[in-house]
């Protein structure tokens, strides 16, 4: 049984990943995880949900360290999963990527300015702005990209825009990745305020997190290579491997919903037994939310 719901399918549907610092040649991140199995992994997670996907972002740190055969070992996984998909493709630089490097194996441009880009998709404007510092491990952008960012958002899109930035413009509750944090909040608030930004997707924190910015949500995908353990005291940073995972964000005409997805695979069973569907099958449409939502004692 196909049950049509009771509220509209959302517009667009983005599968959000981020983080996944790729190592080529077998290398095993902090001698630990192999980032090439986890990418892979996270995305037949994707293809595997059988949601119609309008966009795949992936939101920075796509190496560990700049190196041009983790960028081509990236294309080389991610690119037949958007063929089959047929969805568009979103990156964006983050503190562990060079750009240069990453510019001539994912761009074919020998450039070591930010990489900014505006992705059209049936009318969603996805622009993903690069906030890496040259040097530094934190975020931030030049007074260019500030312009340049307001010249694209100063006329609306007609389902609205997600801006995409590997640094999550929200507080963290780590004190020492605070000091890794987006650096002026308030200016990029401002330049946002009263455009059509329905939304932020960002990485860098390795853990699932949620906040606003303004009247911005923003929604931060946990780490697809690694995990912080959000259960250790905040003055520790500590890293883990389990709860890795990935963001399915829903673009409705009213709101944006993000939902987290694992990128394991868990034992599942089903919520609804075959008696249950079977009796649904008999109840009209219209009498479905009564029938399957009035308490019985």
């Amino acid at each position: 049984m196909a049950f049509t719901g009771t509220r509209p399918a959302p517009t667009h549907v983005v599968a959000h990943l981020s983080d996944p610092h790729l190592i080529a040649r077998g290398g095993l991140l902090a001698g630990r995880i192999d980032t090439e199995h986890q990418l892979r992994q996270a995305l037949a997670r994707v293809e595997a949900s059988q949601e119609r996907v309008d966009a795949l972002v992936i939101s920075g740190d796509l190496a560990d360290s700049g190196d041009p055969e983790a960028y081509a070992l990236l294309r080389t996984i991610v690119d037949p999963v958007v063929e089959r998909l047929g969805c568009a493709l979103v990156l964006t630089g983050g503190n562990h990527d060079e750009r240069r490097s990453m510019a001539r194996t994912l761009f074919v441009v020998d450039s070591d300015a930010p990489h900014d880009t505006v992705t059209d998709v049936r009318g969603l404007r996805i622009i993903a702005i690069d906030t890496a510092v040259p040097g530094y491990h934190h975020g931030g952008l030049s007074d260019e990209q500030y312009a340049w960012l307001t010249r694209e958002l100063a006329d609306p899109a007609e389902h609205g825009t997600v801006l995409v930035m590997h640094h999550a413009p929200i507080t963290y509750r780590s004190p020492v990745m605070q000091l890794l944090d987006f650096d002026d909040v308030h200016r990029l608030r401002a330049v946002l305020e009263g455009t059509d930004v329905r939304a932020v997707l960002s990485g860098h924190l390795h853990v699932t997190s949620f906040g606003t910015m303004g009247r911005v949500p923003v929604f931060v995908a946990g780490g697809v290579s690694y995990v912080d353990d959000v259960g250790a005291p905040r003055e520790l940073l500590m890293g883990v491997d389990g709860p890795q995972s990935w963001n399915l964000v829903e673009v409705h005409t009213d709101q944006v919903v993000g939902t987290v997805v694992p990128i394991e695979q868990h034992q599942t069973w089903p919520a609804l037994t075959e008696a249950v569907m079977a009796f649904m099958e008999t109840v009209p449409e219209e009498d479905r939310r009564e029938v399957f939502s009035r308490k019985r004692t």
